[in-house]
């Protein structure tokens, strides 16, 4: 099971996520069937929004991140909900190249949406440093959110298996002290392969071995996993938007009505009795 260990440090006044994400990222893989370069980034990405949505505090509260580096991956488009409950999508699933920087591109933004049910969602946005994730969020969050941030994150895949992907994140509270921020962004600096890391020690055992000497206290688990919210009556729901007129001829032309969801790639196919019960009621 993906977890996400959480960490007071220094009397409240940092906080350290561990994250091991690898079975959500397995299922996305299995969903879109990516290289395995593209299934390195999307994994980065899920990754980070496990990390934000897995910290909302409201059962309603959602997520969307957008990631355009102007690279052949595409757009990069992750999704989550209260308790890390994430999915994602490539705009180019069989993207091919060496590294993640490579397939994102640099020359673009990194945009992140909060919905807390507010009369408008928070929308931050921020340019990429370099397009390899990690320090693209490094950035938007010191930027855009005023919050010194300190990161760590990998995904690691090999012929479509996820060998292991999480992270090591960690914030500084507004009255955290320089020294402190510097002390912590200096272990986080050591963390050249968190994918090994992890492997060797586990969320728990990396917070023990590297921050339990800092007056650590342990916080609510977060527990990250693929799940798409796609459903029939959400498809219905966009059906009777689009309105009754333009569906028939759309079922007219083509024969039917396919939608196929961007996160886990079901199919909802209608023909004409499906129409006839989305507007009328009618089995």
């Amino acid at each position: 099971m993906d977890i996400t260990k959480k960490a007071i440090l220094f009397d409240g006044t940092a906080v350290v996520n561990v994250l091991d994400t690898t079975e959500m990222v397995q299922q996305a893989i299995d969903f879109h069937k990516t290289s395995d370069i593209a299934s390195e980034a999307l994994g980065k990405v899920l990754t980070m929004g496990a990390f934000i949505s897995g910290n909302f505090k409201g059962k309603n509260n959602k997520l969307t991140i957008i990631v355009q580096g102007g690279g052949p991956l595409g757009k990069i488009v992750v999704c989550g909900d209260y308790g890390a409950k994430m999915r994602g999508y490539v705009e180019n699933p069989f993207v091919e190249g060496k590294t993640v920087k490579e397939v994102i591109g640099s020359q673009g933004y990194l945009n992140i949406i909060k919905d807390f049910n507010m009369k408008e969602p928070y929308n931050g946005l921020s340019q990429l440093v370099n397009g390899n994730i990690g320090e693209d969020f490094a950035y938007y969050f010191t930027t855009s959110e005023q919050l010194p941030t300190a990161l760590a994150i990998n995904t690691k895949v090999k012929n479509g298996k996820c060998i292991k992907s999480g992270g090591i994140i960690i914030q500084a509270m507004p009255n955290c002290q320089e020294e402190v921020l510097v002390i912590l962004e200096d272990i986080v600096r050591d963390f050249e392969d968190v994918c090994s890391q992890l492997e060797e020690k586990g969320p728990e055992g990396i917070i023990s071995y590297y921050f339990g000497h800092f007056n650590m206290k342990y916080i609510d688990d977060s527990f990250p996993e693929y799940r798409c919210s796609c459903s029939t009556q959400k498809i219905d729901e966009m059906l009777i938007s689009l309105g009754e007129k333009e569906a028939l001829n759309i079922l007219k032309e083509e024969g039917k009505i396919e939608v196929n969801c961007q996160f886990c790639d079901k199919k909802y196919v209608y023909k004409i009795e499906d129409i006839d019960r989305v507007f009328h009621g009618n089995c």
